[in-house]
C-alpha cells in the first residue's frame, strides 16, 4: 500500500471524526460552565450575548487562513490527518516541517511515492514532536503568563521578550527552507514582501481590518507565486 492509500482511508476519517467530537464536547462543556460562572458573577444575559456575538464574528477572519492551510496541508499528508491537526493543536508551518523531515529521514522526497509505513512515521513524528509543548504549557503556562504580564506592566521589556521568543521560533524553522532550492527561497521572500506590503497599505489607508487577512493573503499569494517560480527555476 502507498502513503495516500492509508492517509485517506475511511477508518482514518472515522477516528479523526470521533476525536473532533470529543474535543467539541469539551469546548461546549467549558463554554456552558463559563456562561454560568459569568451569571453568578453578576453579568447580565444581554452582556453575555454581546460578548458571544462579537467573539463569533472575530473568529471568522482567523478561520479563513486555517482553511487555506488545511487545503495546502491536505495535499501533503491527506485530508483527515490535516483536518485533525489544524482543528486541534497544530499549525501549517510546524506540520509541514515535521512531515517533510520524517519522510526525508526515511529516504522519500515525494509523498506519493512513499509506502504506507512512511505515513505511520509521519503521524508519530508530528504527534510526539508537539507533545512537549503541551506538557510544558500545563506545567509552566500560568507562571509564564503571569511573568509576562508583570514585565509588560514595568515597561517595554515584556514586548521585547515576546519578540525574542518569536525570533527564536523563526530561527529554528525558517533555515530549513533555504536548503531546499531557489523556488523555496523565492517563495519565502515573496510571502515576506506581501506581508510588508499589506502592513504598509493598512497603515497608509487606515484599513486596520486588512491586517486581519495578512496570513490568508500571504498564503494564497505565495502559493500562486511559487507556481511562477517553479516554472522559471525548477
Amino acid at each position: 500500500m502507498k502513503f495516500f492509500d492509508v492517509a485517506n482511508q475511511p477508518l482514518v476519517y472515522v477516528l479523526v471524526a470521533i476525536g473532533l467530537v470529543l474535543v467539541a464536547a469539551m469546548a461546549v462543556i467549558s463554554a456552558r460552565r463559563a456562561y454560568r460562572r459569568c451569571l453568578d458573577a453578576g453579568l447580565s444575559k444581554e452582556q453575555l450575548k454581546g460578548v458571544i456575538s462579537s467573539s463569533a464574528s472575530f473568529s471568522v477572519v482567523p478561520s479563513i487562513s486555517i482553511v487555506i492551510g488545511l487545503i495546502s496541508l491536505s495535499a501533503l499528508i491527506g485530508i483527515p490527518w490535516a483536518w485533525w491537526r489544524l482543528s486541534v493543536v497544530g499549525s501549517v508551518m510546524y506540520e509541514t516541517t515535521a512531515a517533510n523531515m520524517a519522510a526525508k529521514a526515511m529516504g522519500f522526497e515525494v509523498f506519493t511515492d512513499a509506502p504506507a509505513a512512511v505515513f505511520g512515521a509521519v503521524l508519530y513524528v508530528m504527534t510526539v514532536g508537539i507533545i512537549f509543548g503541551i506538557v510544558m504549557l500545563i506545567v509552566a503556562g500560568k507562571p509564564l503568563m503571569l511573568g509576562y504580564a508583570k514585565q509588560r506592566s514595568k515597561g517595554s521589556w515584556g514586548l521585547v521578550s515576546n519578540s525574542c521568543f518569536l525570533l527564536a521560533m523563526f530561527a529554528a524553522l525558517v533555515p530549513s527552507f533555504f536548503v531546499e532550492g531557489t523556488v523555496y527561497i523565492l517563495t519565502f521572500f515573496s510571502s515576506m514582501l506581501l506581508a510588508v506590503l499589506i502592513s504598509v497599505i493598512a497603515k497608509k489607508t487606515g484599513a486596520k481590518w486588512l491586517s486581519e487577512f495578512t496570513l490568508a493573503i500571504c498564503l494564497i499569494g505565495a502559493m500562486c507565486l511559487s507556481v511562477l517560480w517553479a516554472g522559471l527555476f525548477a
